[in-house]
């Protein structure tokens, strides 16, 4: 891997990682308790159907964070780019797609 590759994937993994961010923020005030005092009973349950769908998403965009936090760390090291499986390089386009990916997509099925 070059070090403009390697430049290429610090670019599209901190955008990522800006991104995810704001996801964070936004799914973390959505899924604010909810004041049921005022709420009939079909509007209350789709309150509650709509926060756990919403703190389903919050915990997933909360470790997409942490992986692409991780790579970006890993983005220097040697073994970077490399599959954890079969040990072959990861394609460039598949780093700068899920550029918190270990392993090729061979091995990733």
């Amino acid at each position: 891997m070059t070090n403009q590759d390697r430049e290429q994937i610090r670019i599209r993994i901190v955008s990522e990682i800006n991104r995810t961010r704001q996801d964070v923020e936004q799914l973390k005030e959505v899924t604010r308790p909810v004041v049921f005092e005022d709420m009939d009973d079909i509007t209350h349950m789709d309150s509650i159907v709509n926060k756990s769908v919403n703190d389903a998403a919050l915990a997933s965009a909360k470790s997409r964070l942490a992986a692409l936090e991780y790579a970006l760390k890993r983005l220097d090291d040697p073994e970077f780019g490399i599959c954890s499986e079969c040990g072959e390089s990861i394609p460039l386009p598949r780093l700068l797609s899920m550029p918190q990916s270990s392993r090729c997509v061979d091995c990733a099925e």
